[in-house]
């Protein structure tokens, strides 16, 4: 009788196996761990990103509006005269100015006036504009924010000499406000809950103007 080689396959036992999987699991575990953390911090870089991206374009916004002040006073919804420029530094208070907003090719002076306003509330920072200069009864501003967690908003002018002034437009003998005057130069500041507090100086090319 043939002695036939009997073959044996050994397999894994069952110790093995548990083993093998509690590894997988803990290396999964793992991976998963640091995947949601890499996710997250990506997903925080793109939120900070993007708060950057709110406050410059509010920067660029309110350069462009207060740089571009023209000496054009103008007649509120009651037909009341208002300055070109007013603002104080009273919380909450609303800035107006008459401002050059874009170019208009159909407009015999070649741009377009807009009456503008700034105002904090809420910790928002909005902005306002009338489709029309000289406002009707019936006009309503289109009023939007420009950037949210704003603690506080505040705009100084300078007159022909030193000091800085907090409000505008000065008052001459009589007591009354230049209705047509504009500053030297305007600085804007912003504080922020996140980001800090923002300055700008602009030189007003148009300074001391009359329409």
């Amino acid at each position: 009788m043939n002695n036939i080689p009997v073959l044996k396959h050994k397999g894994f036992t069952l110790l093995e196996v548990l083993i093998a999987l509690s590894l997988f699991a803990v290396l999964s575990a793992m991976a998963f761990g640091g995947l949601n953390q890499l996710l997250g911090q990506h997903q925080q870089l793109q939120t900070k990103q993007q708060r950057f991206v709110d406050l410059q374009s509010t920067i660029l916004v309110l350069e462009r509006d207060f740089s571009q002040i023209v000496p054009r006073s103008i007649r509120d919804s009651f037909g009341d005269p208002q300055a070109a420029l007013k603002g104080n530094s009273t919380p909450e208070f609303i800035y107006e100015l008459t401002s050059k907003t874009w170019f208009n090719p159909h407009h015999e002076a070649g741009v377009l006036l807009q009456r503008v306003s700034y105002q904090l509330q809420d910790q928002k920072l909005w902005r306002s504009y009338y489709t029309q200069l000289d406002a009707g009864i019936a006009s309503n501003p289109v009023r939007y924010p420009l950037l949210d967690r704003v603690t506080d908003f505040k705009v100084r002018f300078l007159p022909d000499q030193p000091p800085w002034l907090n409000f505008w437009p000065p008052v001459n003998q009589q007591g009354k406000g230049i209705q047509t005057r504009l500053p030297r130069a305007i600085e804007l500041q912003i504080k922020t809950l996140d980001l800090g507090t923002i300055t700008r100086i602009l030189e007003i090319p148009q300074f001391g103007g009359s329409l």
